[in-house]
């Protein structure tokens, strides 16, 4: 995923990356927020929680078991225990503003149901009752007697926990007046038997305000951060696109420069190649053997010196896509066996043995000669010069499918794994080759002569023990 995202933010302009910068910039400060404010309210209520356990707990060890067995049921409402109950329950809420209910329940034979023993409203009078003063005491503000039943399905941790251990409620719970969180203490007898719970709903409505607060100074510091990186990345994506433009520019001159060079270098070396004939071929006047020895000797230095002025000339129209594909319709045997008859003699002259394997009667190919020149003398030039004395070299070739496809073996030094990668560039030469001559420009120019006629070439090596590069070349119609 990240090649995809690293490729699509190369293909776009400069003020394209900075706005897709900025973008990822603000997608991160909204992540970042988002997970500081989860936290920020993960740790607020969990101090919470343990606030109003600790206050639960401590009533819980207050409350005479006695008083909770002797109040069951709505006849015990005037009874000592209830008052005795309602009374510390009272006390409980008035020393503890943000407790808006306090109560005792007990377990019934229905899991799912329990009724209440005391609650801190249960002897308020009816004008206490009435808290919005209408005259009425409606349903709400009803406060439940003894054996009043209350459905606990909606509360977990109430129906599973409160009877083993102090615990809180896991969410904050919001009903038509507030936001509260609960929590429970078990009451125990004599025999550290939980016997009921007392409950608390404690009001917590300033909760998201308190949240809020405390992450005020995390976003402010955070704005400043994503400003910061926004100006940094703004100012590196401004200087990565002046270097890049820099450095197309120098590789373009660089090319050219090369071009111009080569092109002023082909004509003398031209005219020093037909200098050397005529001097050889005695139309100058006689020379004698020393002379003509030194003469082929200077013949063979020119040779030399004009391929890679060729070659040179090929890599920069490669390098600036210039390079010209002139088709023709080539015999394919006939053309195979030519450069095989080439590359034989300096198979010999290694001491490899130089073997075939080609297709007979093929057909013939809309190709262009100098480049499949280029391509093959290359590839086996190569695979005989890397390839120690008494190894094996051999040349594959089929039509086949409409595509000429060919491959060329040997049995050399390999190339290195952490090499392969790279072996298609220019100037580059695999690390266990640098003792032999070379100058890597050979396999950047194979490649662009294959893919300039359309073709794919790949290959596959093995330190040691040897390489095999593979070409397919389509075989176009003449028009």
């Amino acid at each position: 995923m990240w090649m995809h995202v690293k490729n699509y933010f190369k293909r776009i302009s400069g003020h394209g990356r900075v706005l897709v910068a900025l973008m990822l910039c603000a997608a991160l400060a909204a992540a970042i927020t988002y997970i500081l404010f989860v936290q920020t309210q993960q740790i607020l209520k969990q101090r919470l929680q343990e606030r109003i356990v600790a206050i639960v707990s401590t009533i819980a060890n207050e409350i005479d078991a006695a008083d909770v067995d002797r109040t069951t049921q709505e006849s015990d409402s005037n009874s000592v225990s209830l008052k005795k109950l309602v009374h510390q329950l009272e006390n409980l809420r008035a020393a503890n503003e943000n407790i808006q209910y306090a109560y005792i329940m007990r377990r019934t034979s229905e899991p799912n149901t329990f009724e209440f023993v005391a609650d801190a409203d249960s002897l308020d009078s009816f004008e206490e009752l009435d808290a919005n003063q209408d005259g009425e005491v409606s349903d709400d503000e009803v406060a439940p007697l003894p054996g009043d039943p209350f459905d606990v399905s909606d509360y977990p941790a109430l129906r599973d926990e409160a009877f083993y251990y102090p615990v809180a409620a896991d969410e904050l719970e919001k009903d038509q007046w507030s936001v509260q969180l609960s929590a429970y203490a078990p009451i125990l007898d004599s025999r550290n038997d939980a016997i009921a719970i007392i409950g608390i709903d404690v009001v917590l409505d300033d909760f998201n305000e308190r949240t809020q607060a405390m992450l005020r100074p995390f976003l402010l510091l955070i704005l400043f951060l994503i400003f910061l990186l926004s100006l940094l990345t703004t100012t590196l994506v401004r200087i990565y696109n002046e270097r890049v433009e820099a450095v197309k520019e120098l590789d373009r001159q660089k090319d050219e420069l090369l071009g111009i060079v080569s092109h002023q270098l082909a004509t003398p070396i031209s005219a020093l190649k037909w200098d050397f004939e005529m001097l050889l071929d005695g139309d100058i006047g006689e020379v004698n053997k020393e002379q003509k020895d030194f003469f082929q000797k200077l013949q063979g230095v020119t040779a030399h010196l004009s391929d890679l002025v060729s070659m040179i000339l090929d890599v920069s129209r490669i390098q600036l896509g210039r390079i010209k594909v002139d088709r023709t319709e080539l015999d394919l045997n006939v053309f195979f066996g030519e450069v095989l008859n080439i590359m034989q003699s300096k198979a010999k002259e290694h001491k490899v043995k130089l073997t075939q394997a080609v297709q007979e009667k093929m057909s013939t190919g809309n190709l262009d000669k100098r480049l499949m020149l280029m391509i093959t003398e290359n590839l086996l030039s190569n695979a005989i010069k890397y390839t120690p004395e008494g190894g094996k070299v051999k040349l594959e070739v089929k039509v086949e499918s409409g595509a000429l496809k060919f491959s060329v073996s040997d049995t050399g030094c390999g190339i290195p794994k952490q090499d392969q990668d790279k072996i298609f560039g220019k100037l580059f030469r695999a690390s266990n080759v640098r003792n032999v001559d070379g100058n890597g420009f050979g396999l950047y120019v194979v490649k662009g002569a294959v893919e300039a006629q359309g073709g794919t070439i790949s290959f596959r090596s093995q330190e040691n023990k040897g390489t095999t590069f593979s070409v397919e070349l389509p075989l176009p119609q003449k028009s």
